[in-house]
């Protein structure tokens, strides 16, 4: 319990107020193992372990475990928790989920065996109630883990007890592990475009103010985030009516049209990292007093294009290329989507409540598109008799065919959804849980998501938006002038030390490889090691340096870290396991050296470009 108190307090609190008197009744078996009887869903009892051996029925149940496949596990029912230690001996540092409901038998469990290892290491979850949020913030530190094995455990008594419990928490799992998934390939296809696409905005996000001057700017006002759902063409003219007593944020996509009514948002948020991004701010004119907020993963050009006056919001990316010159600026939480980034802004804002409108997230208009938006013009060549708009919306819908959910709307019809968007409304469940202002959904459609309310709105407008703005709500800092000689230094020094990490690199994959060949000869084997300690002890010198090339090389790092999964800290060295380990490494050095190339590329690029713009 010590153990647990200094790594989770709130839940070790909570199993030490579980009276002692609550615990199940103990029994002991022929070899004097504890098990124990408890209740079953339709009241009858039933033993929690085995009568007679419940240690070899805890172990079998762990052998149906492959060690090399499995990360992480969930475990249906603890009962006594017999199979922890036996989880804990087949596997290689496991991830420990424990999905239990009865708060007793967890105190129970952790009486009987000694779990200080995976508690003080943080592997060991409890989760004692079905809940999103809970999960989603218990699991999210270990997403790779999950993701490069999660396998379920069910003991024989979970199937008698608590089996609805245990159903939801599989579907949350599940549908957390689609979720990450999704993050972290988004995350491994992107990773050198995001580089290229941060390090480009180095120069706005150097000039402009930073999201912290917006900080509550609006408590207490309502903010209206504005998608683009097919449901936004019947809301628009209502959401524009009321400009002066809601904050309106909204995302890229709506921009235009909101431009085009004579009416641009308060706000308008970027971060989609692709180029066609840029097409949404070309050919603009005048914006008013509306402010881009963007993520520097977003394209240049969408910066350079956009007319009005800008906020970049913080990347750990400023602060490895610059250091010191890096001025402070905060950031909002990442998010999936435009949408998910106009939701942080408006928490950021202080706004309370948040109306959401056109975030569908289902096709329950049978559109793909609001009405009246460009795409529409593009397809006009084809429009005729046998080939109609809605035709068109209906192809770009089953477009997607193999990822296609069906789904129950917000009025209660049957309709299709995507995983993309089902992944969308994930995180935003997630959000809404922990989000301190009333957020509402407005309008008939939609898919309902958790933790929102639902009103028509001229409903909302007269019960929430009652108020003017503050007249200080756009009132932003000047740009600012940046010392474009301290940082065309930071950047000349980067480079200066990509070259130093890549020739250690270099030389490190020589040893390896020479090492490689060693392996039967243990004498020279490890007096090669000596020059391969002192490299790695050199590499510590520009710890700085080395993140800023994994940032580029993320593949590299989750295969070893895979690999790393797989290799037992406990094996005898044995020629087999140090092959294996250096097979490990010298992929791992390779993608290194390929990710310190494309920095020796790109970094030139970036100090031409903040040479021309810094001038």
């Amino acid at each position: 319990m010590a153990a647990l108190y200094r790594r989770n307090p709130a839940l070790a609190e909570r199993i030490d107020r579980v009276p002692f008197a609550e615990t199940p009744e103990l029994s002991s078996t022929p070899e004097g193992v504890p098990t124990a009887q408890a209740r079953a869903d339709d009241g009858r009892p039933i033993l929690l372990h085995s009568q007679r051996q419940p240690l070899a029925e805890a172990r079998r149940l762990a052998e149906t475990l492959d060690p090399d496949e499995t990360s992480a596990v969930l475990l249906c029912g603890v009962g006594l928790g017999h199979v922890l230690p036996a989880l804990e001996a087949r596997l290689r540092r496991p991830l420990l989920i424990v999905a239990e409901p009865d708060l007793a038998l967890v105190k129970a469990a952790l009486c009987l065996h000694d779990l200080r290892a995976p508690i003080e290491q943080g592997r060991l979850v409890v989760l004692s109630e079905a809940r999103k949020d809970v999960l989603h913030d218990a699991l999210a530190p270990w997403t790779a883990d999950l993701l490069l094995g999660t396998r379920i455990l069910t003991p024989p008594h979970a199937r008698r007890r608590g089996s609805a419990f245990f159903a939801d928490v599989q579907k949350l799992l599940t549908e957390f592990l689609a979720f990450g998934r999704m993050q972290m390939v988004t995350l491994l296809k992107v990773a050198r475009i995001t580089f290229r696409n941060v390090s480009g905005n180095l120069a706005a996000y150097l000039r402009n103010p930073g999201v912290e001057t917006l900080r509550n700017r609006a408590a207490g006002y309502a903010a209206i985030v504005v998608a683009a759902g097919p449901s936004l063409a019947r809301e628009i003219e209502g959401v524009l009516a009321l400009r002066d007593r809601a904050v309106i944020i909204g995302v890229q996509t709506v921009l235009r049209l909101m431009h085009d009514l004579g009416c641009p948002p308060h706000f308008v948020t970027s971060l989609d990292y692709h180029e066609i991004s840029a097409g949404f701010f070309e050919g603009l004119g005048d914006v008013g007093d509306c402010v881009l907020v963007a993520e520097p993963k977003a394209p240049a050009k969408v910066l350079d294009l956009y007319p009005g006056r800008r906020i970049v919001l913080h990347n750990p990316l400023y602060q490895r290329l610059l250091r010191e010159a890096a001025p402070r600026h905060e950031g909002l939480k990442a998010g999936s989507t435009v949408a998910h980034l106009a939701f942080y802004l408006a928490q950021h804002l202080g706004c309370d409540p948040i109306l959401l409108v056109g975030q569908d997230l289902c096709f329950s208009e049978g559109l793909f598109y609001p009405p009246g938006t460009a795409v529409e013009r593009i397809w006009e060549p084809e429009l005729g008799r046998f080939q109609t708009v809605e035709m068109k919306h209906w192809e770009r819908i089953v477009r997607n065919r193999n990822i296609l959910r069906r789904v129950t709307d917000a009025a209660g019809r049957s309709t299709y959804s995507d995983e993309l968007m089902l992944h969308y409304a994930e995180q935003f469940q997630a959000d809404f849980a922990r989000c301190a202002a009333r957020v509402v959904q407005i309008g008939p459609s939609g898919l309902p998501l958790a933790g929102a309310t639902r009103l028509s709105l001229a409903d909302a407008a007269a019960t929430y938006c009652t108020r003017r703005l503050p007249d200080d709500l756009l009132c932003l800092p000047p740009e600012r002038a940046p010392d474009g000689a301290q940082v065309r230094a930071a950047l000349r020094a980067r480079l200066d030390d990509v070259e130093r990490v890549r020739e250690i690199a270099s030389r490190m994959r020589d040893c390896l490889a020479e090492l490689w060949e060693l392996t039967e000869r243990p004498a020279e084997f490890n007096r090669r090691l000596v020059e391969v300690d002192a490299l790695r002890e050199r590499m510590l010198e520009h710890d700085d340096t080395y993140g800023l090339v994994l940032e580029v090389s993320q593949a590299a790092e989750l295969r070893r870290y895979s690999a790393d999964r797989r290799l037992s800290e406990s094996e005898f060295d044995t020629q087999a396991t140090v092959r294996q380990r250096l097979k490990r490494d010298r992929e791992f050095v390779e993608s290194f050296l390929d990710g310190c190339e494309f920095l020796r590329r790109t970094l030139p690029e970036v100090l031409g470009r903040a040479e021309e713009q810094l001038r």
